[in-house]
């Protein structure tokens, strides 16, 4: 048996949710006792535009500015995130025991190991020095295919999505685009990041619990951020086993790797159906395939681009005063098709037999072709990511290679990340983008080739795809989807200010069916 078959185990499934939270500063005039706190419901409906007492669920209150005082905004996040780990662990707060383990954590990105109950500084200490238990902020040890500290659940900030307003209006943080909303309001962007699941049915059971509490406490929204602030949700498939994560040819093979891209590449215009209409054209921190990648920029040197990404860049108003430049670590020299290279690529892809055309000719080639030119997983890599300073793009493999200066400054998290689909706490949608993204790893080959086939032939159902590929999936339309999570349309009363005072139904998710709202 193949040594590496012999270590490997299921796969492996992980999720990111992003989220914004509204935080109201009490008026000087209705002033609350604590720094952070709900108060009673005539408080609410004197001070709250979104609050009813049909809906039922509250805004945090805060006493302090939390623009000018930094220790007060901190105070916010560290209450916030207890308040959500609470919720998220408890199906009530009558001293039921948990059922879901959650972390809070002070970054979204652990990444070194601890030592004595610090970060480790080098790679000399004793393993018997260990700090015990795990910490949210480090990654801890590699077991079963996955580091330590996605055991649990974690719930963290997320400072790059958050907005807090001065009291000239301004933002905390230059260059950002303010989600929409009264002045009075900050917004504070919250990370729920989901613990390794081997079991997608299992997770998919925990995930809708979580979902449902969150739902049933708090006003949160995922459709009022604008620009770089917006709501995403990011998907993780590794797999399990024994393995050492420097093993270049674990989790996955290159080979399959570049199988998997080559789908992903030929299904993603159709695919992102499925998600925000801001998705399908958002280019900076999730670049499409046929997007703003590596790829796509070689692809655009052989025929005219696609879009006018610097009037996208325009239209999606300010960024980095300073973005950084494209990316040349590699040359389109590089990504040439050598005999043997060509040799493989029409070993898994020349399948009339399967209904898969030749792909020669069609609009696929030059991409395809050079996805198989790579000569190891990095170059594969950085192929797919933006072409902007390499940052992660839709379809990700960074997380399957160690850091390379110059080349790319990834997380080795020994995962396939997939980043196309908008922020949500439904469960089952969520769940369901994961089987369409695992699908072309577990399933047989004959069931994609025939998918596939479909797009050369000019294809473009949705439905029709996946069923091609084994799956039958209940899933919203385009329009679903775009009421869902597009930007509110608020109207402008008679002085020409938006009029915000019961409009929450257009800007927050609603309660889970048949909740009572948990009063904090």
């Amino acid at each position: 048996m193949d040594a590496v078959a012999e270590r490997e185990g299921p796969l492996t499934y992980g999720v990111e949710i992003e989220i914004h939270v509204p935080v109201l500063k009490a008026p000087e005039n209705d002033p609350i006792q604590k720094a952070l706190e709900f108060p009673a419901d005539d408080w609410y409906e004197r001070n709250c535009l979104f609050y009813t007492k049909e809906d039922g669920r509250k805004i945090p209150v805060v006493e302090d500015d939390v623009q000018v005082n930094r220790e007060a905004r901190q105070a916010v996040w560290n209450q916030l995130l207890e308040l959500f780990k609470e919720t998220m662990e408890k199906p009530n707060r009558c001293g039921a025991e948990p059922d879901i383990r959650v972390m809070t954590a002070e970054t979204e990105h652990p990444q070194q190991t601890f030592v004595s109950g610090r970060k480790e500084q080098d790679g000399n200490a004793n393993a018997s020095e260990k700090k015990p238990g795990l910490d949210p902020n480090v990654l801890g040890e590699f077991v079963d295919g996955h580091y330590e500290v996605y055991n649990a659940w974690t719930v963290c900030q997320d400072t790059s999505g958050s907005w807090y307003p001065g009291a000239d209006g301004n933002s905390f943080q230059p260059m950002k685009v303010p989600p929409i909303g009264p002045k009075e309001y900050s917004w504070f962007s919250i990370e729920i990041k989901t613990q390794v699941y081997k079991d997608l049915e299992l997770l998919e059971q925990d995930l809708q619990k979580v979902c449902d509490r969150i739902r049933a406490r708090f006003l949160v929204s995922i459709n009022c951020g604008r620009g770089d602030n917006r709501s995403s949700t990011h998907v993780h498939i590794g797999r399990s086993g024994k393995w050492d994560p420097d093993d270049e040819n674990m989790p996955f093979r290159l080979n399959e790797a570049m199988m998997l891209a080559t789908v992903m590449y030929m299904l993603e215009p159709v695919l992102m159906t499925l998600h925000a209409p801001w998705k399908q054209h958002y280019h900076r921190y999730a670049a499409r395939l046929h997007g703003y990648t590596n790829l796509e920029g070689f692809c655009e040197q052989k025929r005219p681009p696609k879009v006018d990404w610097k009037a996208e860049l325009d239209g999606l108003g300010p960024f980095d005063p300073s973005p950084r430049p494209e990316d040349k670590a590699y040359t389109e020299e590089d990504f040439r098709l050598s005999l043997g290279q060509r040799r493989t690529m029409d070993f898994f892809l020349r399948r009339p037999d399967m209904g898969f055309p030749p792909i020669e000719g069609s609009p696929y080639e030059a991409g395809v072709s050079m996805i198989w030119a790579a000569d190891d997983m990095t170059q594969l890599a950085w192929l797919l990511s933006c072409r902007e300073g390499a940052r992660r793009g839709a379809f990700s493999l960074q997380g399957l290679v160690r850091s390379e200066p110059g080349v790319l400054g990834s997380r080795h998290l020994n995962t396939i990340e997939f980043r196309h689909m908008h922020g949500s706490l439904d469960a089952r949608e969520i769940t369901n983008w994961i089987r369409v993204v695992r699908s072309p790893i577990v399933s047989s080959s004959r069931d994609y080739y025939g998918a596939l086939g479909l797009i050369l032939r000019g294809e473009s159902d949705i439905a029709k795809i996946l069923e091609s590929a084994g799956l039958r999936l209940s899933i919203k339309s385009p329009a679903q989807i775009a009421a869902q999570t597009s930007i509110p349309q608020i109207p402008v009363g008679e002085n020409g200010e938006p009029v915000w005072r019961g409009k929450g139904n257009l800007m927050f998710l609603p309660k889970p069916s048949g909740s009572i709202p948990l009063s904090p």
